[in-house]
Formats: structure tokens, C-alpha cells, sequence
């Protein structure tokens, strides 16, 4: 058993969690009812969960897999009772982004080896 194994977001959270601000994690999740050939609207569901902005560092930027309107967002894992997916929003500090990658370039989410904290790639 490692260090990095059970408990870590939790503690991570509990320690660090005064930096990060309130934020909405909205996914659409499919509508209830329809048929196979004209499905119910999509329902946007929203989540409360601790966030905050960070920056790329100069080597993540300088490959050309970071663009220049790219966020790096941090969010507490154990804030977020889902799993971030590409094409869902976070709204933090009165702006909403939207979860995306780049095609071929670095993905959209990421987390850290321990779990602590989602690492979403945004955009305006």
C-alpha cells in the first residue's frame, strides 16, 4: 500500500481546500422519454463543487498542444460527486467554460497521481 493509494483526496481536500472558490459543474445528461429516431431534449444538470483557475506552465505551452485561449481548471475531487466529461461546463467566478481538448493535442481532463484534484482544459 503507497502513500498515494486510499484517503489521499480526502486529505488533500480537508487541507487545501479553503483556496479553491465555490463553483457549478453542468453536464447534460440524456432526456427521459422520445423514441430511438427523435430523443428527448438533453437535461442540464448541475453540481456545487470547489474550484479554481491555474496557469499552463511555458513547456506545456511551447509544444503547440496548449492554445493560447486555454484555462487550466483545478477542481476538488471530492467536491464533485461525477467524473468531468469533455463537452461539460464549469462556471467559476461569474464565467462558464466549456471542457475541451484539443483533437490530437493534450486531453481534456486529467487528474493528479494522488486524485485530489481534476485538471480540466477549458475554454471560453
Amino acid at each position: 500500500m503507497g502513500l498515494l493509494d486510499q484517503g489521499f483526496a480526502g486529505i488533500f481536500g480537508a487541507g487545501f481546500g479553503w483556496i479553491y472558490a465555490e463553483a457549478v459543474y453542468t453536464v447534460d445528461l440524456p432526456g427521459e422519454g422520445g423514441t430511438p429516431w427523435d430523443p428527448a431534449p438533453p437535461t442540464p444538470t448541475a453540481y456545487p463543487c470547489k474550484a479554481m483557475r491555474d496557469e499552463w506552465t511555458a513547456y506545456e505551452r511551447q509544444g503547440g498542444l496548449i492554445a493560447a485561449q486555454d484555462w487550466k481548471v483545478l477542481v476538488l475531487t471530492e467536491s464533485l460527486p461525477v467524473t468531468p466529461v469533455e463537452g461539460g461546463r464549469i462556471t467559476l467566478n461569474g464565467q462558464t467554460l466549456t471542457i475541451a481538448s484539443a483533437g490530437g493535442g493534450a486531453p481534456a481532463i486529467t487528474t493528479d497521481p494522488g486524485r485530489g484534484a481534476w485538471v480540466l482544459r477549458c475554454r471560453l
